[in-house]
C-alpha cells in the first residue's frame, strides 16, 4: 500500500518512506476523516505538511469514468503533531478530511429557490457557487463535475437558508435523496472531481438482478458485529413554522411521517423562519406565491424529520479473506443484508461509514450498517 502525496495543485511531491499506521474513514452521507502515524524522517517531514493532498494506493477498485479516467478519494492534512515516547521514539502524526469539506469553504449566494430532484438541486448549488457557474474568484481551481446517471427522485420545492454553509446543503439534500457524494482527485490530468451516486441494491431479495451481498458470522464473512436500535430522540409528525409575511402573519405546516396516532404520535418542531418570503432575481424583488412557500416547508420538514427516525445500526468488522471484497463485491452506499441467527435479526441496510486501517502491515475493514450513531455535536445540533 502507497500514499502519495500532492500540493494544492495536483503537483506530485513524493511517497511516504514508511508508516506505523493509517486509519481511512470514509462517509456516504458526510465528510470522511483519515489520521496517519509515521516515523520521523527527512521525506515524511517535508511531505507530511498541513494542506497537502494524500492519496492511499492499495489495489482496489476506484471511479472510473467513461473516457479511461481514474479518480479516487483523497484527503487533506489539517493537523500536524510530532510525538517522542519515553524510549525516545519520535513520531508524526497527521490528520485531516476528505476533500468534500471544501464545499463548506462556501456559502450559498444567491439564495437558490427552485422546483427540483435532490440530485438536480445540489448540482445547482455546487456548480454555482464553487464550479463552472461561480465567479471567478469563488470558483475551485481545476475543479469539475463526474458524469453522472440520472438518479430517480421526485421534485421539491425548495429555497436555503440565506448564506448557508453549501457543505450543510449538499448534506441535507443528499440525506434526503439517499445520495453520497465526495470530491475526488485525477491524479494524471490533476484535476479534482464532484462524485455524486447512489449505491447499488445488493440485498438478499433486490430486483435489479445484483448478485446479494449477505453479511452474517455464518458465512464467516465478518469477524465481530455490534447491533443497536435506539428510539431515543425519535420525532415521526413535525410542526414547521415559516417567516413572517407583510401583515405580520407566519404560516405553520405540518409533515406527518408516519401516521401514528396516541402514544405512537412524537412530534417535534421546526423553526424554518429562516426561509424567506422574497428573494432576489437580478434586479427584481421576487415574493414567493403561497402555495409555493408552504411547499418549502414541508420540503424542510421532511428533511428535518430524517434526524428523527429510529436508528438502527449494524457494525461489523469485514473478515477480509471472506468471499466478499471491499470494492470489488461491495462498496460505500451500496445496501446489503446483515444477518445474525443468534440474535433473530436481519436487516436491510445502507453501508453508511467505511473505515480501513492498515497496522504492522496488515489491513482491517469495518463498516456501518445502517444508521450512523449520532455524536454530541449532532445531538446539540437536533436540540436546537
Amino acid at each position: 500500500m502507497e500514499i502519495r502525496v500532492f500540493d494544492k495543485t495536483v503537483e506530485p511531491l513524493g511517497t511516504i518512506d514508511e508508516m506505523a499506521s493509517l486509519l481511512w474513514h470514509t462517509k456516504y452521507f458526510d465528510v470522511g476523516t483519515f489520521s496517519l502515524l509515521a516515523p520521523i524522517t527527512d521525506n515524511n517531514s517535508r511531505l507530511l505538511v498541513e494542506g497537502n493532498i494524500l492519496t492511499k494506493h492499495d489495489g482496489k477498485k476506484e471511479v472510473q469514468t467513461a473516457d479511461g479516467g481514474i479518480w479516487r478519494r483523497a484527503a487533506q492534512i489539517t493537523y500536524v503533531h510530532i510525538t517522542k515516547d519515553e524510549n525516545g521514539l519520535e513520531q508524526l502524526e497527521a490528520q485531516g478530511y476528505m476533500l468534500s469539506r471544501w464545499l463548506n469553504k462556501r456559502c450559498i449566494c444567491p439564495q437558490i429557490v427552485a422546483t427540483a430532484t435532490n440530485q438536480s438541486l445540489i448540482n445547482t448549488m455546487v456548480t454555482k457557487n464553487c464550479g463552472s457557474g461561480a465567479g471567478a474568484k469563488r470558483r475551485f481551481p481545476q475543479f469539475v463535475t463526474l458524469p453522472q446517471d440520472t438518479i430517480a427522485g421526485s421534485s421539491v420545492e425548495y429555497a436555503n437558508e440565506v448564506y448557508a454553509k453549501l457543505g450543510q446543503e449538499v448534506k441535507a439534500r443528499a440525506q434526503a435523496g439517499k445520495l453520497g457524494y465526495d470530491i475526488l482527485v485525477n491524479e494524471r490530468e490533476k484535476k479534482y472531481g464532484f462524485y455524486l451516486y447512489k449505491g447499488k441494491d445488493l440485498t438478499a431479495a433486490n430486483n435489479d438482478g445484483n448478485t446479494p451481498c449477505i453479511f452474517s458470522r455464518d458465512f464467516d464473512n465478518v469477524n465481530e458485529q455490534e447491533y443497536t436500535a435506539s428510539i431515543e430522540n425519535c420525532g415521526n409528525f413535525i410542526y414547521v413554522q415559516g417567516a413572517a409575511d407583510d401583515n405580520g402573519s407566519q404560516p405553520v405546516v405540518t409533515v406527518d411521517g408516519e401516521g401514528a396516532a396516541g402514544l405512537e404520535l412524537e412530534e417535534v418542531f421546526c423553526d424554518a423562519t429562516d426561509i424567506a418570503r422574497k428573494y432576489q432575481s437580478g434586479e427584481t424583488e421576487v415574493t414567493i406565491p403561497l402555495n409555493t412557500y408552504l411547499a418549502m416547508l414541508k420540503t424542510r420538514g421532511g428533511a428535518e424529520l430524517e434526524n428523527y427516525g429510529k436508528t438502527i445500526n449494524f457494525v461489523s468488522t469485514i473478515n477480509t479473506n471472506s468471499n466478499l471484497k471491499f470494492k470489488s463485491d461491495f462498496d460505500l452506499g451500496d445496501r446489503i443484508t446483515c444477518k445474525e441467527e443468534k440474535w433473530g435479526i436481519q436487516i436491510d441496510a445502507r453501508i453508511t461509514e467505511v473505515t480501513e486501517t492498515y497496522q504492522k502491515g496488515e489491513e482491517t475493514i469495518e463498516a456501518t450498517f445502517g444508521d450512523s450513531l449520532p455524536t454530541l455535536v449532532d445531538q446539540i445540533r437536533k436540540v436546537r
